[in-house]
């Protein structure tokens, strides 16, 4: 079974505490975008799961969260003794704050639901997916979504009206911890763009959206390369362009095709470029070659 395990972007990101565990909790607004990884999923003959992936440098056992969330999937459904062979194509950039693994995990948990029958519904799914990484739940629901707490509550919200996205990845990134680690040595922010853009988002406007992103990680860290991308898509007509995540790619909206791949003309040698359109899921089958 192969599937497609879609990329993310954070429209909105307020950081609103910090817990006595020392996890952060967050509102933010996601949205599925057209970037993606291909997750290809087996049953073999010898018992266990393998993972094999297209980057060298990424780890193929149990500090990979695809391979995790094939774990807890079979220890949920007391699935025992099976063999299982997870091939994953990364596509989506590391550091990029797109949330690829976590798209992985999410693409496993369905791929799994559906290749043994489980049945389990979307809840069971986001649950599992909270034990795997705080943006997996977001990437099993897909679309668009509201997520609070550490990213096990979400909630569903308005899509993002017709548009383009110009996605740029500097080569600067930063680790997550280590971005957590930077916002911690300033106040929290009183701003909560989070509210605001779940109304925007029921307006429907693009451009009004574009005016309402925000980032802390963006407020906090001030990458160069990310101040840099973000000057030449909003003077190429970005109505909105923000820092996704804890970075370092960078996205813009866009009304339309022309004016989005007229912006990726003026950012070559910034960065890996995608362009890419808002989506309604997370992930979805890969047509077999």
């Amino acid at each position: 079974m192969k599937l497609k395990a879609y990329a993310k972007i954070n429209l909105t990101l307020d950081i609103t505490g910090r817990r006595e565990d020392g996890y952060h909790t967050l509102d933010t607004v996601m949205h599925s975008v057209s970037v993606w990884d291909e997750v290809e999923i087996k049953r073999i003959n010898k018992p266990g799961i393998r993972l094999f992936c297209n980057r060298e440098y990424l780890p193929v056992d149990t500090k990979n969260t695809a391979f995790r969330a094939a774990q807890y999937f079979f220890e949920r459904c007391g699935i025992t003794g099976q063999g299982l062979s997870i091939h994953i194509r990364k596509y989506i950039p590391s550091r990029a704050g797109m949330g690829g693994g976590s798209a992985d995990a999410a693409a496993v948990l369905h791929g799994l639901n559906q290749m043994f029958r489980a049945g389990l519904p979307l809840e069971a799914l986001v649950e599992l997916g909270a034990k795997v990484g705080a943006d997996v739940p977001f990437c099993v629901v897909g679309g668009a979504c509201r997520c609070q707490g550490i990213g096990e509550q979400v909630e569903k919200v308005p899509l993002l009206p017709e548009c383009w996205l110009v996605l740029c990845k500097p080569p600067a990134g930063m680790s997550t911890p280590r971005a957590y680690a930077l916002i911690d040595q300033f106040p929290l922010s009183r701003a909560r763009a989070t509210e605001k853009m779940v109304s925007l988002l029921a307006g429907g406007d693009l451009r009004r959206i574009g005016e309402g992103v925000a980032n802390r990680f963006d407020e906090t860290m001030k990458l160069q390369q990310v101040r840099e991308i973000k000057r030449v898509m909003q003077a190429a007509g970005a109505f909105g362009a923000s820092m996704t995540g804890s970075g370092s790619a960078v996205f813009g909206l866009f009304p339309t095709e022309e004016a989005a791949r007229a912006c990726m003309q003026q950012l070559e040698g910034k960065g890996r470029l995608y362009l890419a359109r808002p989506l309604d899921r997370g992930w979805d089958y890969a047509p077999e070659k």
